[in-house]
């Protein structure tokens, strides 16, 4: 994948295989509008996240989030192979060689959502928005280093431009409450997590489908978040289906089962098997934005004229994060 990226960038006709440079040229775009719809998904995922803990505990939501999203999974699944696609939507597993497949699921959603829920709960707003902000910078060195996807000088200052802009952003909504070091290290896990999630993925797309790695991952976040929700709970039947009476938790879930884990996971996916690590992650810094916009204009909440600024800076940074 990298030397595809890189004859684009020399301008050829034609890439590696002969492949029309009009062909890359596409897969690129479809890969970049892919990683704008995934993050953009994400932002407003907060958002619904809240509307379901509002109702229920946090295990009981990521059980039934993951068993919705996989149940869909496996509809996708089905229309892939009776369509025979061959291309980001293949569909043809063989278990026997899935082990890379699951360790890949375990880091994301499951280590990553446990390293993020705990880490937060342990810190606070400011200081997890900070230090989960460093994704991007962090992927373009791992990049770098693993797959030798080296970034220009333009793309580092753009991205540290865009984490700057989630710094003030993150800044202008300080909270307090206790710091304990133990939820920093778990926030470190969480970067850690999701930055290996993209390199895995770029990795596993030459042997697996976007479709095929987003459905182990669904599999995998399904049997683990539904075992620590029948281990929280003990089995108490009355509390794990008692959301299942609330509409907006139904509304929460198929939210966040469909468009937040399916489509946009997806769509990440699909954005790795075209594009270098450390383009797709500097669009992680429109999840902040998107995050506040919903919040102001779904919540209520207020937002100050340094976050426009700030918002602003974020998105001309993931502008030329890309254009470099």
């Amino acid at each position: 994948m990298g030397a595809q990226a890189h004859s684009i960038c020399r301008g050829a006709s034609t890439g590696s295989g002969g492949i029309p440079m009009a062909t890359r040229k596409n897969a690129a775009v479809a890969a970049t509008v892919a990683a704008i719809v995934g993050n953009s998904i994400f932002g407003f995922s907060f958002m619904f996240s809240r509307l379901a803990l509002n109702v229920t505990e946090p295990f009981i939501m990521l059980m039934y989030r993951f068993i919705g999203a996989f149940l869909g999974m496996n509809v996708l699944a089905l229309w892939s192979k009776k369509k025979n696609r061959q291309d980001w939507l293949r569909f043809s597993l063989n278990w026997r060689q899935c082990g890379p497949l699951i360790v890949f699921g375990l880091i994301q959603p499951v280590l990553y959502f446990l390293f993020e829920s705990y880490g937060i709960s342990m810190t606070n707003a400011t200081v997890s928005g900070v230090i989960i902000a460093l994704v991007p910078i962090v992927a373009l060195a791992a990049g770098a280093i693993f797959l030798k996807e080296v970034p220009t000088a333009k793309q580092v200052i753009f991205s540290l431009m865009s984490i700057l802009g989630v710094i003030v952003m993150t800044l202008q909504q300080s909270a307090g409450g206790d710091i304990k070091p133990l939820g920093i290290v778990l926030l470190i896990g969480a970067v850690l997590s999701g930055v290996t999630f993209n390199i895995m993925s770029r990795r596993l797309s030459s042997r697996f489908s976007a479709l095929e790695r987003t459905y182990v991952m669904m599999l995998v976040a399904c049997v683990c978040f539904t075992a620590l929700a029948l281990w929280d709970n003990r089995g108490d039947s009355a509390a794990l289906l008692a959301p299942l009476a609330q509409p907006m938790f139904l509304l929460a879930m198929f939210y966040l089962a469909i468009l937040s884990s399916i489509v946009a996971f997806l769509t990440l996916n699909i954005a790795s098997s075209e594009l270098p690590v450390g383009k797709i992650t500097a669009f992680c810094n429109l999840t902040t934005v998107l995050s506040v916009f919903a919040g102001v204009v779904f919540l209520g909440e207020t937002i100050n004229v340094v976050s426009v600024i700030a918002a602003a800076v974020i998105i001309v940074g993931v502008y030329f994060v890309q254009k470099s």
